[in-house]
């Protein structure tokens, strides 16, 4: 007979004595470090051959675990910054092309004629609606799924702690056959709430849980905005840039005007570059401040949506999957009520019952009285 680890079933575990030595030595495993008692370890036959056992200190396990953290990382919520940088890009370049196509005029002239500060004012607010155009269509995928039901339950309707494998079983499927569900936040709460639920076994827990999962998924709805944000701040910081550089412009071509102050022809000249130079530096304020309006106001419909969209699914957790877990403790209180339905009363013990309650109450109203 040898010993086995009660936690990871490892056959490396060594006696330790603590205190007096007998048969309470506390007895640690090799395997994950833990202690028991020699009466919680089970026992085997060395005979009946060895199999093989996965610790939990196993490498291969960690890196499992590590690798779907990292799977899920920028999930849900999250929008690929640089497929979206490449559509900003294309979208500027066939902007820029189609003003090359039409009529010259002052629009035109705003985004060509004024250096290169406008054709970057372009692409980044370009970046920054396909940023939000993203996640307005990743927002109405998660909508849809609000009306899928996703919980998997026995056939009285509700899950058991250890009916909480076959649900997420169940959930796993759906998730593997549609890749909006995987990647969507009912999805990946209810898996959360579940596997809680299953380890915990008690419905109160769930709660609680639940609720630090909303608001940790409201901070990464937020956080997600960050980079539109920053994105937003840059385009007036670029209308500015502009700005100064049309009055150095203009102020270089002033010094120009008074070194030619003798010639008419010259002076006419100077004056062109300085009206030029702040023709620069007034447009491309105007520009970057026009195109931060056409940004913001974006950013606040969507997050505002998604907002919205949060307190669906807390809506749905709270109406759907908390109702239909059953605790330790529910089972419980079921199983003494269904005992006590099917035991026989018989009709004399009811009626001494119920004139034994009359007799109570009438000597609580004398002693009131």
């Amino acid at each position: 007979m040898e010993r086995v680890c009660p936690y990871c079933e490892s056959t490396e575990v060594a006696s330790e004595v603590s205190g007096t030595p007998g048969e309470h030595d506390v007895q640690r495993c090799a395997g994950c470090g833990r202690s028991s008692l020699p009466g919680e370890s089970s026992q085997r036959d060395s005979s009946q051959g060895s199999r093989q056992v996965q610790h939990v200190s196993d490498g291969r396990s960690f890196a499992s675990f590590s690798k779907r953290l990292r799977d899920q990382r920028g999930e849900p919520g999250e929008i690929s910054s640089w497929p979206a940088a490449a559509v900003g890009f294309a979208s500027t370049l066939l902007f820029y092309g189609s003003l090359r196509i039409l009529p010259e005029s002052g629009f035109s002239e705003l985004f060509m004629e004024r250096g290169w500060v406008p054709y970057v004012i372009t692409l980044i607010s370009s970046w920054a609606l396909t940023l939000l155009a993203a996640k307005f269509l990743r927002l109405r995928r998660e909508r849809r799924i609000l009306d899928h039901d996703l919980i998997a339950t026995n056939s009285n309707g509700r899950i058991s702690p250890d009916d909480a494998a076959a649900a997420l079983d169940a959930l796993e499927v759906m998730r593997q056959e549609s890749k909006a569900i995987a990647e969507s936040f009912l999805a990946r709460r209810i898996e959360r709430a579940l596997r809680h639920f299953q380890s915990r076994r008690r419905f109160v827990e769930v709660v609680d849980f639940l609720a630090s999962e909303s608001r940790n998924d409201e901070s990464r709805v937020d956080a997600s905005y960050g980079l539109v944000r920053v994105l937003v701040w840059a385009v007036p910081t670029l209308g500015f840039i502009g700005t100064v550089i049309g009055i150095g412009a203009a102020v270089a071509g002033f010094s120009e005007t008074l070194e030619a102050a003798s010639s008419l022809d010259g002076m006419k000249e100077s004056i062109g570059l300085v009206t030029g130079g702040l023709g620069v530096a007034f447009d491309t304020t105007l520009l970057a401040l026009v195109m931060s309006i056409l940004i913001m106001f974006p950013i606040s419909a969507v997050q505002r949506i998604e907002e919205a969209f949060l307190s669906d699914v807390d809506e749905y957790c709270a109406e759907i999957l908390l109702p239909a877990l059953l605790d330790e403790a529910d089972m419980i209180v079921d199983s003494r009520i269904s005992s006590v339905a099917d035991t026989p009363v018989d009709d004399a013990v009811i009626v001494a019952l119920a004139e034994r309650l009359v007799a109570s109450m009438r000597m609580a109203d004398q002693g009131e009285s």
